[in-house]
């Protein structure tokens, strides 16, 4: 993505933390203390199911919440890493992602045709009467969208009564594929900092809201800087050893957005870092970052997430929204991880 204000700093600060005794590389648990805002960690209770989560402190970023969890999977750290870059969680039952649909970033075209909103599912019809105000000359209002997109809106969909209600749908289907693919080629060749802001005042952008969720929390950006600085976050950055694009439908404030996202891995003989960024979703909020740290232990994988959510939280509320969203955060990454341990023991 660009400069991360907090990563650019040098890493001496941190050097006595990663060897805790002369000449004696850290263990898992003591590199977990050192980086995490966590209570004390038991292994052998995460062993026995223990989820510990444990809200962040929220810095001076003032559209962004942030949660830490650190978990026990019985599996191996590759195996556990490989089921995060390609997890799908439209298959899993409570999720709100219907569509979930992987593709390589480096040839996007083609990937996008399969978005296909459907004005028989109640939660899609918010979304398309949306775009179909956009095609009839109405203002993007609550969608993320800048003006040349909303251009193409209008060149693309049919005015209202100029085509059949079926063909009107198929025409704004594509025209938010064509959306989806610009903006994920984009990503590929200049990194975060490359996706076009929107709003009115074009204030909102991929790369404000990466830099502005990582200030949240110094320590993990640090910690993070190698997979958080790759590409294709990064434009300069070195590449990942793995990328994998997505892009989904889920049900958001009891309607159906579009989302746009990126899984990347930074893999090491001994450990893994990922980063999952929804990076675009349609509308009501602007960024959810999540950051893994896999490292091995006995008897399979200690998993240290770091999660963050760019929200237009209203100040008038007096922080009433952001400990509702808050709350929700930390519910939904529960029920996500319990959902992703089951799914890997199914596999033993």
């Amino acid at each position: 993505m660009r400069e991360l204000r907090s990563l650019g700093k040098s890493l001496a600060g941190i050097a006595g933390v990663i060897l805790f005794s002369a000449g004696t590389q850290a263990g898992p648990l003591e590199e977990l203390r050192a980086a995490a805002q966590l209570p004390a960690i038991d292994l052998a209770q995460l062993k026995s199911g223990q989820i510990v989560t444990q809200r962040a402190a929220e810095g001076d970023f003032s559209r962004g919440i942030s949660i830490q969890s650190c978990y026990f999977v019985a599996a191996p750290v590759a195996t556990v890493g490989k089921a995060l870059l390609h997890w799908n969680p439209a298959q899993h039952r409570g999720s709100d992602v219907r569509l979930y649909r992987e593709y390589s970033l480096s040839a996007p075209r083609g990937a996008f045709e399969g978005v296909r909103l459907n004005s028989n599912i109640a939660n899609d019809r918010w979304l398309l009467e949306r775009t179909y105000e956009i095609a009839d000359g109405g203002a993007a209002g609550d969608l993320h969208l800048t003006a040349p997109e909303v251009e193409l809106v209008r060149k693309e969909v049919p005015k209202k009564g100029a085509a059949a209600a079926q063909a009107r749908e198929a025409r704004a289907n594509d025209a938010w594929g064509a959306i989806l693919r610009r903006r994920s080629e984009s990503l590929a060749q200049g990194g975060m900092s490359a996706v076009a802001p929107y709003g009115n005042d074009r204030s909102i952008s991929p790369g404000s809201e990466f830099r502005g969720l990582l200030s949240l929390d110094s320590r993990a950006a640090k910690h993070f800087r190698s997979i958080v600085t790759a590409r294709p976050f990064a434009a300069k950055g070195s590449a990942a050893a793995e990328v994998v694009g997505y892009w989904e439908t889920t049900q958001v404030r009891s309607h159906t957005a579009l989302q746009l996202g990126v899984f990347a891995a930074h893999e090491t003989a001994d450990s893994w870092q990922l980063a999952d960024c929804i990076y675009y979703p349609s509308d009501t909020y602007f960024m959810a970052l999540n950051l893994f740290q896999l490292w091995p232990v006995e008897g399979g994988t200690l998993v240290w997430q770091v999660g963050f959510v760019s929200v237009p939280f209203r100040g008038y509320l007096g922080g009433v929204d952001r400990y509702v969203a808050r709350k929700q955060l930390k519910q939904e990454t529960i029920e996500t991880i319990k959902a992703f341990q089951a799914a890997l023991a199914r596999q033993r």
